[in-house]
């Protein structure tokens, strides 16, 4: 600790409250931050730009490298930093293997105005944390320039999102959009819109125009893309399945579909 930090022991204390609260959307909203645990994932968020609130670490994290830098750089930008117990962060995280290090950054909320140019990616209705950050994972890797929330989903900024996207949260710009936001938008937009669906016009993936700008538009398991943007795409594709299956993942049918997109332009 240096003679900086803040050094904290009881689980009362009202900075170690705020920060439990936060595994509540009510006070991530209200707040307009969130948390995100892990070294290597804190220098993500500090790498790109993201405005750190506080930042708060157990003793371990003077033998971890990566949570010196990230310790160094709040410490440098006049951080609130904090000393805590590891009971204290598991009180924080709700989990006993905790990460020596963890931090709240401020919320960004892109406009839809910027999804303009290159590979985006739109969710509709997902409800599911993990596979949301499983998701935008998977877009980072696979080049798409932000991922699209439509309608009623979870939270982007769930501790279980964040902790899913290992990182990707970082560089993926993520936009939310009610159905007649994106139906507005739909209009002004000079790209092409793919969706998939069991339509009986639907075609095989592997047919799919990759010609950006160009935005993949994923409906959720159980109901697939509502009527209104099913009607709000120019090309509707399905992934053929052998077997009884009936349906993939979202997550893995996104992969899927993103690769396919992005064939040929990924380094080999």
């Amino acid at each position: 600790m240096t003679t900086h930090d803040k050094a904290i022991s009881s689980l009362q204390n009202p900075v170690v409250k705020k920060l439990r609260a936060l595994s509540s959307k009510k006070y991530r909203d209200e707040d307009g931050i969130f948390m995100v645990e892990g070294a290597r994932h804190v220098n993500d968020a500090l790498d790109n730009d993201w405005q750190p609130d506080v930042i708060a670490y157990s003793i371990r994290a003077v033998h971890d490298d990566a949570a010196k830098k990230a310790l160094a750089t709040a410490r440098a930008a006049r951080v609130m930093v904090l000393e805590v117990t590891d009971d204290i962060l598991s009180s924080i995280t709700g989990r006993d293997n905790n990460q020596p290090i963890l931090a709240t950054f401020k919320q960004r909320r892109p406009d839809i105005a910027m999804v303009k140019d290159g590979l985006w990616l739109a969710l509709e209705g997902i409800r599911d944390p993990g596979n949301l950050g499983t998701i935008i994972r998977t877009a980072d890797a696979a080049g798409a320039n932000g991922v699209m929330l439509i309608g009623s989903t979870c939270d982007f900024f769930a501790p279980e999102t964040i902790r899913a996207t290992m990182g990707s949260f970082a560089r993926m710009p993520v936009v939310a959009a009610t159905e007649q936001a994106f139906t507005a938008w739909r209009k002004t937009y000079a790209g092409k819109v793919i969706g998939t669906h069991l339509h009986a016009n639907s075609i095989d993936y592997r047919d799919t125009p990759a010609k950006l700008p160009l935005l993949l538009l994923m409906g959720s398991e159980s109901n697939g893309l509502s009527p209104a943007l099913t009607a709000a795409c120019d090309t509707l594709v399905k992934i053929p399945m052998a077997g009884g299956t009936e349906s993939l993942n979202l997550a893995v049918s996104t992969g899927i579909m993103l690769y396919e997109i992005a064939r040929g332009t990924l380094p080999k």
